[in-house]
């Protein structure tokens, strides 16, 4: 008995190394084919992940005894007009505030070429390419706003399939979440209560980072710009965008904050610096925990760790996808806690 079972247990660890030799042997055949599958599905997962996110908001308008069909159209118009105000408003303040620091980084590098007698010809063709790129880049902008996505066939298609397949899938989404669940009920209750406790936390999340986003882009948009700071807008969409990255985010765009401040005066510098020391404590004190409340509470070094990790194994995307998915990962151990420590006892018993 005892020999068989030795030889069942041998049979499974060649299998396992079998498998993962026959992987690691199609290792380019099965990653083209699943980047081609990735490529043709990316429009769709783009557009549930933007319906899963907008959700939400369609369901408080419709506990205000608002229609479905009109609450749908309300979030969607809402988000058209949005993404309307920023192609025509802000958009072109952005490309004169990045073509004016191009500007400025060119004067600067030769400057300091000059005054310290140091070779910063590499790094000044380097700003002179940022320069001819973002004079490229707004002249695009300002001059065919609407039209810079026709340029691209596949920016367009992926755009307008993504868009449509939102649509879509917000109208649906009732009924996509009805079903899921009805059929969780009927295979295994502890299940159904687990996916409905990992939906409400990334649901919940998902909120408060497009809400905490908003905040971000007009609160330090107002501030820097109320303390004579030239790249407001830019630093202000910069603070809103890297929100998305849990610290480093934050840490970086008051950086690049200082940085261009302190070369345009100190009073500047000064205030600034004093903007950057307060405002992330205002944010991760009083605004943040009132926007995430408790769904955001994972430790500090975990989200750290989190996102350095994520960033080396995937790049940016990993990064941005890092609390999220840690999220995910210590809701699903909080949810099983009790069963894991239950199994760690059994196996100390036993040894």
């Amino acid at each position: 008995m005892y020999k068989n079972k030795i030889n069942y247990r041998f049979v499974n660890i060649i299998f396992v190394l079998l498998i993962i030799y026959l992987l690691y042997t199609t290792f380019g055949l099965w990653n083209g084919i699943v980047s081609t599958i990735f490529k043709i599905l990316l429009p769709f997962i783009i557009a549930f992940t933007i319906a899963y996110a907008l959700y939400p908001f369609v369901l408080k308008l419709m506990d205000k005894k608002i229609p479905k069909g009109a609450s749908i159209f309300i979030v969607i118009a809402v988000i058209v007009i949005f993404m309307v105000l920023i192609v025509y408003l802000v958009i072109p303040v952005m490309i004169n505030q990045l073509v004016a620091l191009a500007n400025w980084l060119t004067e600067l590098v030769k400057g300091l070429s000059i005054k310290y007698n140091i070779d910063l010809n590499n790094i000044q063709n380097y700003v002179g390419d940022l320069k001819t790129i973002v004079n490229g880049f707004g002249k695009s902008i300002s001059d065919f706003s609407m039209n810079i996505i026709n340029k691209s066939i596949n920016i367009a298609t992926l755009g307008i399939i993504s868009l449509i397949s939102a649509i879509y899938f917000l109208s649906s989404m009732g009924k996509i979440r009805k079903g899921f669940k009805k059929y969780l009920k009927r295979t295994n209750m502890r299940t159904y209560n687990y996916v409905k406790r990992i939906d409400h936390e990334v649901s919940q999340y998902f909120v408060g980072l497009e809400k905490f986003m908003i905040v971000q882009f007009f609160e330090y948009t107002i501030v820097f710009f109320l303390i004579g700071h030239p790249y407001y807008l830019l630093l202000g969409t910069l603070c809103s965008v890297t929100t998305v990255i849990p610290y480093f985010g934050g840490i970086f765009s008051n950086i690049i904050a200082c940085v261009t401040a302190f070369f345009v005066s100190t009073k500047l510098f000064i205030l600034t610096l004093i903007v950057a020391f307060i405002f992330p404590n205002i944010d991760g004190y009083v605004i943040s925990p009132r926007i995430y409340g408790k769904t955001n509470n994972v430790p500090t070094l975990l989200t750290i760790f989190a996102a350095y990790a994520g960033g080396k194994l995937f790049g940016f995307i990993g990064i941005v996808i890092a609390l999220p998915l840690t999220i995910v990962l210590l809701s699903t151990y909080r949810f099983y806690e009790d069963d894991i420590s239950q199994k760690i006892e059994d196996v100390k018993n036993k040894i």
